[in-house]
């Protein structure tokens, strides 16, 4: 009998330590979703997708479509190699801060990834104000980053935009932005334009 005991206090000593760790797992990355990027304190892609989840959930006929911007930075990397990570760093943050004041208020910029930038913008009437949108945050760029004193670097943005549909997802809009943003940069390559 006491044998069964130590073995049944054994088991719940070990399911209790099973979700204590468990919760400590959700926390941790609860805590993951909602800090934001160290470099820009803009949103990371977690938080860029809770956002975008609630902004389906409220487009509509009477709120607009919604637009997503996949913006990548062209020259960081050249930028990178030729002064080191500490410039390249302090041109993404400036470029952030460009994306952001370029921006509508209410729209969301994130930091997906090193050069990465998605826009999340709401009540879009059609393509055309998603291509306004694009256009306007690519002329932010026209002026070269002054990143460092001394050292100016001339950092193009290029944009791809996809619109939201019915069957839109978080993941599908920023999975089809990027593959535009991907065109743009293969087109702008092909003519040899670097604007």
């Amino acid at each position: 009998m006491d044998t069964i005991r130590v073995e049944e206090s054994q088991d719940v000593l070990v399911q209790s330590a099973a979700v204590i760790a468990a919760q400590r797992q959700f926390a941790q990355r609860l805590r993951q979703r909602t800090v934001p990027d160290p470099l820009t304190g803009l949103p990371v892609r977690s938080l860029l997708i809770d956002r975008l989840e609630l902004a389906l959930a409220a487009a509509g006929p009477e709120s607009g479509r919604l637009a997503v911007l996949c913006c990548t930075l062209d020259g960081i990397t050249a930028l990178e190699d030729q002064h080191g990570p500490a410039v390249a760093d302090a041109a993404r943050a400036e470029a952030a801060g460009r994306l952001v004041a370029a921006v509508r208020q209410g729209d969301v910029v994130a930091r997906i990834s090193a050069q990465t930038f998605v826009l999340l913008c709401p009540g879009i009437g059609d393509a055309t104000d998603a291509q306004r949108i694009a256009e306007r945050v690519s002329v932010a760029f026209d002026e070269p980053l002054q990143a460092v004193p001394g050292v100016r670097a001339l950092v193009r943005l290029s944009a791809g935009v996809a619109l939201s549909g019915r069957a839109s997802s978080p993941e599908s809009l920023i999975a089809a932005a990027d593959e535009a943003m991907t065109a743009v940069r293969h087109e702008r390559q092909g003519t040899g334009r670097h604007g």
